[in-house]
């Protein structure tokens, strides 16, 4: 059959014999050009084309051919083709109105797509046709502006009247250049046209010219509000590993979605690489680095023009759904993500926590927790899940910011990245100059600038549970059921210390012997640890203990005088009287 939606034939203006046609259409000849083309046509459609022959009408009708009497066919017959040498033929289009409905379907999707797009940073779309003198306006619901056409008198008008004194020139110069058909320009008004927004200083507006058939040309472009900072301002950075957007652009984008626009039904999803770290100590950093880009290539493809995916850390991505009917919506994009990851990569698996707007939470953070909630509760429950916040199966708000109230990570300033040793600093000079900030608050903010799986502080007298933080907190269990029956002592093996440290890299292996401790560890799934005990002011004993559950851990040997001074750190106030955690 044929691939494009257009076909063209010319048949001879006597006769009606096929003369050529483009590659699509000879499907109707079938090697048969010295027939009338309305021999091919169904009786009823043959004779309502003989009619608009003779009429010389160009409007268009639906035809049927025999070979395919199911389907309609839009066509249009044009007698007047243009050269007096192509006047004894007729060009005759047709196109299949299923495959036309089809597109326009589609290009509704697409326009909506873009829509969406721009409305991010509320840029306003615009097309003007010099042949009509017109400009259309597009995705103007953020603007003063109404969507729809108008002559470019009246586009001049409007921006007129909203344009501040000083700043009318370079309105001028914009029309100017749409007036003379300038191939590519780009003008910033000093002036707010958009809306009443007193953030925006200034517009821009960028014009390039397109190019369409028949020689047709028009001018489209965008008009872009610049905020008191200026246009570096709302600059996109791209994570340069993977591709994708990186932290801080993206969590602009969710910030300025949810928390200004108020766009309802918005979503955020936090996707997690189950055991990535055991990639790189086992494989390297540039299988890790490979595994990446390939995870977020996936992300991107699955999601199409449904959102927007960014890069938040090592191995978690961030991804932002511009718009959800409903969670069996997202739940769709989640499993076909989470399908495509274990069968285009072998051996893994990803971790999904995801959480709808406004259903879940009123603004960007309190959303973002909620997801952050999920996603550490689909990794409880075994990882390889996807699990979106739902109000009648998972806590509310409230609750989990009470959960996680222990876990809240604002005391040291910078970025995530800063340097462990930095962070250290701050975090002493907090304990020793400051107001010291509660001792739960400390450990989590250590543990996640480190970037451990799990922290825990203990009393060693009666084996309390004093503060717990890192990605995998929740697998204090493990711990707590072994120090049930063990003292926390027990974990010093004279062989593996250094610097009053044990750190064990895989309690698994036989031939480093201490089989029962061995074995009571291996019965909670704990497959790495570091001790490290201290005494506090107060003469309490306490004890740091970092441990892998369900996975091991080579532990990085350039962070290992920063566990050790932490303690140390801890060791100078009363840490051991403070309640146990819940």
């Amino acid at each position: 059959m044929f691939d494009s939606r257009i076909m063209e034939v010319l048949i001879a203006a006597d006769d009606h014999r096929l003369l050529s046609a483009n590659a699509e259409a000879w499907w109707l000849a079938q090697n048969d050009v010295f027939v009338p083309l309305e021999s091919f046509l169904t009786e009823e459609s043959s004779r309502e084309f003989t009619r608009r022959l003779e009429e010389k009408d160009s409007s268009f009708f639906l035809s049927f051919f025999r070979r395919m009497p199911e389907t309609a066919f839009l066509t249009q017959i044009l007698p007047n083709v243009s050269g007096e040498e192509n006047a004894a033929m007729i060009r005759v289009s047709l196109c299949r109105l299923d495959q036309l409905m089809e597109d326009y379907h589609r290009a509704g999707d697409v326009l909506n797509a873009y829509d969406t797009m721009l409305s991010l940073y509320e840029d306003l779309f615009f097309e003007y046709i010099p042949a009509a003198d017109t400009v259309t306006l597009y995705n103007t619901e953020q603007s003063a502006f109404q969507r729809g056409s108008m002559t470019l008198e009246k586009f001049r008008e409007m921006l007129t009247a909203r344009c501040a004194e000083g700043a009318i020139p370079m309105l001028e110069t914009v029309i100017g250049h749409l007036r003379g058909g300038t191939p590519r320009f780009r003008v910033n008004v000093p002036c707010n046209l958009f809306n009443d927004d007193s953030r925006i200083c200034s517009v821009q507006f960028r014009g390039i010219t397109a190019h369409h058939v028949d020689n047709r040309k028009s001018i489209v472009g965008m008009i872009h509000p610049l905020r008191t900072r200026g246009a570096e301002e709302q600059e996109i950075a791209y994570d340069p590993l993977t591709g994708v957007m990186a932290k801080e652009p993206i969590t602009r984008m969710a910030e300025d979605r949810i928390n200004r626009l108020h766009a309802e039904w918005s979503a955020l999803a936090i996707l997690d690489v189950d055991y990535f770290k055991h990639v790189n100590d086992n494989y390297g950093h540039q299988r890790g680095d490979e595994l990446l880009r390939q995870v977020a290539g996936i992300i991107v493809s699955e999601i199409k023009d449904g959102g927007v995916v960014g890069r938040i850390g090592g191995d978690e991505f961030l991804i932002l759904f511009y718009h959800v009917e409903n969670e069996t919506e997202l739940r769709a994009y989640l499993r076909s993500i989470k399908s495509v990851i274990i069968a285009a990569l072998p051996g893994t698996t990803v971790s999904i926590g995801a959480a709808v707007y406004p259903d879940a939470a009123p603004n960007y953070s309190d959303l973002f927790l909620v997801a952050d909630y999920c996603l550490y509760l689909a990794k409880a429950k075994g990882r390889n899940r996807y699990i979106i916040h739902t109000p009648e199966k998972h806590p509310l708000l409230a609750q989990i910011k009470a959960e996680q109230s222990d876990g809240e990570r604002n005391l040291v300033r910078g970025r995530d990245d800063l340097p462990l040793g930095d962070a250290l600093v701050q975090l002493q000079y907090m304990i020793r100059y400051g107001k010291q900030p509660p001792l739960a608050t400390l450990v989590n903010e250590f543990a996640a600038r480190a970037g451990l799986p799990l922290l825990s502080l203990w009393r060693r007298r009666d084996r309390t549970l004093l503060a717990a933080g890192g990605k995998e907190r929740r697998d204090v269990d493990a711990l707590q059921q072994f120090l049930a029956g063990h003292a926390p002592e027990e974990l010093e093996i004279p062989r593996y210390l250094k610097d009053g440290m044990t750190i064990v890299h895989t309690v698994d292996k036989k031939e480093e012997g201490y089989p029962e401790l061995r074995s009571a560890l291996l019965a909670q799934q704990i497959l790495s640890y570091i001790y490290i005990p201290f005494t506090d002011v107060a003469g309490e004993g306490a004890a740091l203990i970092l441990a892998s559950v369900n996975r091991k851990i080579f532990w990085n040997e350039e962070h290992l005088k920063y566990y050790r001074l932490f303690a140390d750190m801890l060791g100078e106030t009363a840490v051991t009287r403070e309640p146990a955690a819940e």
